[in-house]
């Protein structure tokens, strides 16, 4: 069949469909073409509305518990959570880290499958890295399995490179543990897609648990890295912290929200640099939108102009620690909050 159209502009069809306001947007490849960049598709006056998420497009731990290869699994591990008494915002907010980085595990080794990436035992990341031939898979997008909704989202987001399974000492038990619970969630979605693929190529393979345990370790430090928490109101920086819509007050993943903010390393170059163009924050109550999050320019900005937006993540932290409480647990949306099985 013919080809479908390049992962940049599916993106934006994707976004289009669930009801985003990006016009005023155009999502671009990165440098690498594995990333994404946000320009501006005309000029822009100063306050307008780069971009709207709507609620119904954050991925959430209530999206993740309704997911039907993973959320009954889910389900039962809160359960358990509860039970030992794990009520506090902070063990609430590790769960929902926790199930986020477990859809991202379960798209990324169905998408594993169909980008044929897929590796035997001897072959994964620990036996020197060798890749199985390469198998031409016509259904990109996931379509054929079924209700895939996620997948534009989880492909737009920066994944670590295959060889990076490192973790930061001081976060290495949790994120193992929880990792080591993730693999096992994942491991009959990563079967039936690997069994689904080599049918077809007329090969019959066994998954590897390594591509496993090493995807969980990626998609839980991902999840860390890319999860927002619920945005101040546009209007007032210190108002009360949730999405808006419907969109509650825990931790998620945000369409576009990921690709206007930089990588923690560069941000401060940016700042420094006065390149930062652009907030975000819940649209103002007196708007009457009901939008999640909404992305706005703090300058005129030319066509073509990259968007780089204040992470308001930076600023959760950097008032925690004038105010001296760095000694606190992580509240909801830090990017350092971790999990435990």
């Amino acid at each position: 069949g013919p080809p479908g159209p390049p992962p940049p502009r599916r993106y934006e069809l994707w976004l289009e469909e669930g009801g985003a306001r990006c016009d005023a947007v155009n999502v671009v490849p990165a440098g690498d073409a594995e990333r994404f960049a946000l320009v501006t598709s005309g000029a822009v006056a100063e306050g307008s509305t780069l971009f709207e998420v709507p609620a119904s497009m954050l991925l959430t731990a209530d999206v993740a518990l309704r997911d039907r290869t993973i959320g009954r699994d889910l389900s039962r591990i809160e359960q358990q959570q509860r039970q030992r008494g794990g009520a506090s915002a902070a063990d609430r907010t590790g769960f929902e880290t926790f199930a986020l980085a477990a859809v991202l595990a379960a798209e990324r080794v169905q998408r594993g499958a169909v980008r044929g990436r897929l590796r035997r035992q001897d072959g994964g990341v620990l036996g020197g890295g060798k890749v199985l031939p390469q198998w031409e898979v016509k259904d990109e997008l996931g379509e054929k399995a079924g209700g895939r909704r996620w997948s534009p989202l989880v492909a737009s987001l920066q994944w670590p490179a295959e060889e990076e399974c490192l973790i930061e000492e001081g976060r290495a038990e949790a994120v193992t543990a929880g990792a080591a619970l993730i693999a096992q969630l994942v491991e009959p979605v990563a079967r039936s897609a690997w069994m689904r693929t080599t049918q077809r190529s007329g090969v019959a393979q066994a998954t590897s648990e390594e591509d496993c345990g090493c995807t969980a370790v990626q998609a839980l430090l991902l999840a860390m890295e890319a999860q927002f928490g619920p945005p101040p109101p546009l209007d007032s920086a210190s108002g009360e912290r949730r999405w808006g819509g419907r969109g509650g007050g825990g931790v998620a993943l945000c369409p576009l929200a990921n690709l206007a903010v930089l990588p923690r390393e560069d941000a401060a170059a940016a700042a420094a640099a006065g390149a930062v163009n652009a907030r975000l924050g819940r649209p103002p109550d007196s708007s009457g939108s009901d939008g999640a999050l909404r992305c706005v320019a703090t300058r005129d900005l030319p066509a073509g102009a990259l968007v780089i937006a204040a992470d308001y993540r930076e600023e959760v932290e950097e008032a925690k620690a004038r105010a001296g409480e760095e000694e606190r647990p992580p509240a909801a949306g830090d990017r350092g909050t971790v999990v435990s099985g």
